[in-house]
């Protein structure tokens, strides 16, 4: 029998884990210590903010928002959602992604302070995601919706309900979105086996898939209610009517597997779908632009994508290929 491949991570993820000083670790026990934790690790590594004309705070429909605008005069909008487990971030440690999409763009990008749980579980923040959508659709002549992460989450529920309801959207921007509930499949499984000291961390797997679990008892503690398709979009009946997407997705990221089937459904279900795989890399990238040139390079394809998707344009179809390291499987 062969030895499995032990993954390993990009020389730039290896060089950016050797560099983090060790922390106190607040999960499960404070929730205030741990969203100043993540917010100053954010800021720590997101490098230099670009400049745009204009950045102001708006009130999207009741929902605190910031609006940038790359030359002043934009017709389009992205709705942009933060990631961070639906528990954490804010608009500060979203900032110099948006700065960069929509100077990428060349479109508005709203991020939205949504409500964070466990003070406001689900669907708070679903129905503020919903309710900016629909300030921007008031606002702007065309809408795209966007997120990493949980963010991704939000954006893609959006999408869902957008299609439910008629409301047209340019497009979903998934960053290595959660789209799963389910804990217990085997792709989460042997991410713990194989990830146990992954870049030499030790539990790094079970580090992962423990914080998610803690997440989505957070957020949604009403477990029947996970299989919701705005929960879980994966459990969605179908897929087909919903606006095309861009996927971005990491390599050694516990969440890879749900970004390869919701894809697979897509094409199946005859959505456009272009989607950009990173070899090495972890999750969360793409907000350290000061420490990856992979976050540099995704925030390029993601402003490109937005483009052509306010333009009416063809997807790019170097992008359409989902590539898969032999060591990870969805």
């Amino acid at each position: 029998m062969a030895t499995p491949v032990s993954p390993v991570p990009s020389a730039q993820v290896q060089r950016y884990l050797d560099s983090l000083a060790p922390q106190a670790n607040h999960w499960g026990r404070d929730v205030p210590a741990l969203r100043k934790q993540a917010r100053d690790h954010v800021l720590t590594h997101r490098g230099r903010l670009e400049p745009v004309a204009r950045a102001e705070t708006v009130d999207a429909g009741g929902v605190p928002s910031r609006l940038y605008r790359p030359r002043g005069d934009e017709d389009d909008v992205l709705v942009w959602m933060h990631g961070g487990g639906w528990m954490l971030g804010d608009l500060d440690c979203c900032e110099g992604v948006a700065r960069a999409i929509a100077n990428r763009a060349g479109c508005a990008v709203l991020t939205i302070d949504y409500r964070l749980a466990p003070e406001h579980p689900f669907p708070a923040a679903l129905d503020d995601t919903w309710t900016a959508v629909g300030w921007a659709r008031r606002n702007f002549s065309q809408v795209a919706v966007g997120g990493d992460s949980a963010g991704g989450n939000l954006a893609a529920a959006a999408a869902l309900r957008a299609r439910d309801s008629r409301a047209v959207l340019a497009l979903q921007l998934l960053v290595y979105p959660v789209l799963d509930s389910t804990m217990d499949t085997p792709g989460k499984r042997r991410f713990v086996e194989s990830y146990s000291r992954f870049a030499g961390t030790a539990d790094y797997g079970r580090t992962a898939f423990e914080r998610i679990a803690y997440l989505w008892d957070a957020y949604v503690p009403d477990r029947p209610l996970r299989r919701s398709p705005v929960v879980s979009p994966l459990h969605a009946e179908t897929l087909r009517g919903v606006c095309p997407a861009v996927v971005i997705t990491a390599e050694h990221d516990i969440l890879r597997g749900e970004s390869v089937e919701y894809t697979a459904r897509l094409r199946e279900d005859l959505v456009p779908v272009e989607v950009h795989d990173y070899p090495g890399q972890i999750h969360g990238f793409i907000e350290y632009p000061g420490v990856m040139t992979d976050a540099t390079d995704a925030l390029e394809k993601a402003g490109a994508a937005l483009r052509r998707a306010f333009a009416h344009q063809e997807p790019d179809r170097a992008g359409l290929a989902v590539s898969t390291p032999s060591d990870i499987h969805a």
